[in-house]
């Protein structure tokens, strides 16, 4: 058989360089001007953020009709100078024309106040532009994580901000950087997983998708780095909760990605919700003014979280009065308060200036740092501020439903495929041995698209268009088999059993039986858990059918979180993990099991098989020596295939210096009779260091595409850079020693030999 050869480079941590915006201080010349003209309640009120509601006649009607209260909208622009309005109604997403409606009258109104400054309406458009009707939803960030495809993720970043901007909505609260390494906590999946490179990669990827190299086009938007910093890893795993993190692990592992973003040109930040060794995020100057102001000579604006400023008084108990609230929160370097549902924040603040605890000196430097924005995005130029009518013609795009496709079957991740079961033989399924869909993710949109879809929990009765009532996994089963193939048994809720006589009657004759469990759709706070366990009814659902047929049972996960479900693994024939793969999920199932895409994605995420033994990847030597261990249902990275890959020929040169490149080299070979892509993963081992090195880090990956019997040559080249750690001194270093490369099951090793020393 011929054997094709082919070469494919992948530079670790030599990103592609993307032309990004122009610098935020460019603009200084004409925010200058404008901040000398501007009075005390000119400049608060660009600090000012509030919300929608505050300007409608009646948020609370259904979407379509909802309006703007020209009084309430006056109120708000002419009294109080309001400077960013935030957020959609809380019934649902609103239609393009109505979009254009509500800014146009915004911008009309700012368009009479004194120096005609243009509100920036800012919006959270988390998996595509999700807050305007008809929008592509794509997957969330942690199944786009399992894709380790930088590529895609920078396409759906510019597919979101042009829809976003088609609506006139210029600034979006996104992408999440924070690092995932706390399994229980509910924003898990609006993170990219647990491994610090793979979120800086992701993160920047995104970044440049949504704002380009020209803020001021149509098809951009500003970009909002979440939540900074630490609020991924609460110790209860509740939103909103302490975390204890020193200084070394914020440096080693939660920064990073921040200040890889920042590097991107993301001009906003929003701080976390949470603490951090004590100290409220919104009060910690030495993270917002220090390090990310100063070290990372971040020029844009920081804002809060939602009423997070008065919550220092009477939740974190820090401030003694809503004004002293507001003064630590300003001075810690928060430039914009998402206040949202009333004045409050602009009226103390003006008291903090006239009675000087907050000094002009920090005022001009935060309404600085938000007029740069202003001007970058072109709001001040013409029109650009209001929405653009045209945008309706060219709104949705083929394209984009292609790759919104794409991104679903990419995110699929097989877990387990006991005898080749998957993909279906789908000559077995017949009018008399029907395919069994069962589970209450099975026929509902909510499970798939989670939550900030249409809504803020993405859960509520009827948000979804009927036109995408077909999109449930049922329903695309349905659509590519026939109804007569398959039998569906509404079998459970999510935590209660029904009726289960039909199923289990019927489970004795089917070809196969497909179990769709998972979560409820569910959007912070309000998805905050006691116990990682999946409930104990779906868990039972599995092991009841198991208990009364042979017949295969598969096992869909359509989940924001790993949720354990060590009691069914076995009895499962095969598991696939969705994560929240958007509205085309369903679709992507079928592909998958019927075998028209083969499954690449790789967990980004180690996933659990205990409660109380949540581990990362990268855990300690010592927890796996003198009686202890590591013990995970799956390990990060672990995702199968239908066809086979062999790596072989792992080199390294045995001995590197100092300012040397660090060439690594594999072959990958498609041993399979199917074409298949791949994910090459390359983790490097520090023995010694001066401070407890992990195990292994992820320090490059690389996504190819083998035909059978196809092989590549795949390159990974490293600096000492890449080798380096945060130190005693907490500054980041790297030292010379022996360093073991892995790369599947392949380990060779190198030594990194001391500046000056002779390789010999």
């Amino acid at each position: 058989m011929n054997t094709h050869l082919f070469i494919i480079l992948f530079i670790s941590n030599i990103c592609n360089i993307y032309a990004k915006p122009p610098p935020l201080p460019s603009y200084d010349k004409q925010v200058n001007t404008l901040l000398e003209q501007m009075t005390d309640e000119e400049k608060v009120g660009q600090m000012t953020q509030i919300s929608i509601n505050l300007i409608l006649k009646d948020p609370y009607v259904p979407w379509n009709e909802v309006e703007i209260d020209p009084i309430k909208l006056t109120t708000a622009i002419q009294d109080y100078k309001i400077g960013s309005i935030l957020n959609v109604v809380p019934t649902n997403a609103l239609g393009l024309e109505q979009w254009h409606d509500i800014i146009g009258k915004i911008q009309d109104e700012a368009a009479k106040t004194r120096l005609h400054i243009p509100v920036m309406y800012g919006i959270d458009s988390i998996h595509g532009a999700n807050y305007v009707q008809n929008a592509v939803l794509f997957p969330h960030a942690t199944g786009l994580a399992a894709t380790f495809n930088t590529t895609l993720v920078r396409e759906i970043g510019k597919i979101s901000a042009h829809q976003t901007r088609a609506a006139g909505l210029p600034w979006v609260f996104h992408p999440q950087v924070d690092i995932g390494r706390q399994k229980v906590w509910p924003r898990l999946w609006e993170t990219y997983g647990e491994d610090v490179k793979l979120v800086k990669d992701m993160g920047r990827a995104y970044v440049e998708g949504l704002q380009g190299d020209n803020l001021t086009s149509n098809e951009q938007v500003g970009a909002c780095l979440k939540h900074y910093v630490g609020y991924g890893l609460p110790l209860t795993g509740q939103d909103r909760t302490p975390a204890w993190i020193d200084e070394r692990h914020m440096l080693e592992y939660f920064l990073p990605p921040f200040e890889e973003s920042v590097r991107a040109g993301a001009v906003s930040v929003m701080i976390c919700s949470g603490e951090v060794n004590s100290i409220p995020s919104h009060a910690n100057y030495h993270l917002i003014t220090e390090i990310l102001k100063n070290t990372y000579q971040f020029e844009g604006f920081t804002v809060s979280d939602w009423a997070d400023i008065e919550r220092l008084n009477f939740r974190d108990h820090v401030a003694e009065t809503p004004k002293d609230a507001v003064r630590q929160a300003i001075m810690a370097g928060v430039d914009m308060s998402m206040v949202p549902l009333d004045y409050s924040f602009y009226n103390l603040t003006l008291d903090c200036i006239k009675d000087g605890s907050i000094p002009r000196t920090r005022l001009d430097d935060a309404v600085r740092r938000i007029l740069r924005v202003k001007f970058a995005l072109g709001l001040f130029d013409g029109r650009t501020a209001w929405p653009n009518s045209s945008a309706i013609n060219d709104f949705n795009k083929p394209e984009y439903y292609a790759t919104q496709l794409q991104a679903a079957r990419q995110v699929m991740t097989l877990l387990k495929n006991n005898g080749n079961v998957l993909p279906l033989d789908v000559n077995k399924i017949t009018d008399a041995n029907k395919l069994i869909i069962t589970g209450p993710t099975s026929n509902i949109l909510s499970s798939i698209n989670g939550g900030w879809s249409y809504t803020w929990s993405g859960h509520e009765p009827n948000i979804f268009p009927k036109n995408l009532t077909n999109k449930t996994i049922l329903e695309s089963f349905r659509t590519r088999l026939g109804s007569i193939k398959i039998d569906y048994y509404n079998s459970s809720s999510f935590d209660q059993l029904y009726n289960l006589d039909n199923l289990l009657n019927a489970s004795r004759t089917a070809s196969y039986i497909l179990v769709c469990l998972g979560e409820q759709s569910y959007t912070e706070t309000p998805g905050n858990i006691n116990d990682l366990t999946l409930d104990n009814a779906q868990l039972e659902l599995v092991e009841l059918i198991h208990n009364h047929t042979q017949v295969p049972i598969i096992i869909a996960l359509a989940q924001g979180r790993p949720r354990l479900i060590h009691r069914i693994v076995d009895l499962a024939t095969a598991i696939i993990m969705m994560f929240l793969p958007g509205m085309e999920g369903g679709r992507a199932l079928v592909d998958v099991m019927l075998g028209d895409y083969n499954p690449s994605g790789r967990l980004p995420i180690t996933y659990p098989k205990y409660n109380h033994r949540l581990s990362t990847y990268d855990y300690k030597w010592c927890e796996i020596q003198l009686d202890n261990t590591i013990d995970v249902e799956f390990e990060f990275g672990h995702g199968l295939s239908y066809t086979t890959f062999q790596y072989s020929n792992l080199y390294v040169s045995p001995s590197v210096k100092w300012n040397d490149q660090i060439n690594i080299t594999l072959y990958v070979r498609n041993n399979g009779t199917r074409q298949g892509d791949h994910t090459v993963l390359l983790f490097i081992s520090d023995l010694y260091r001066s401070v407890t090195p992990p195990n292994k880090e992820l320090k490059g990956y690389s996504k190819i595409s083998l035909n059978p019997n196809e092989q590549q040559k795949v390159q990974f080249i490293l600096n000492q850079n890449d080798l380096s750690f945060i130190g005693l001194n907490l500054t980041r270093q790297t030292e010379p020693g022996i360093f073991i490369v892995t790369v599947g099951n392949l380990q060779t090793n190198f030594t990194l030999v001391a500046q000056n020393v002779p390789v010999i």
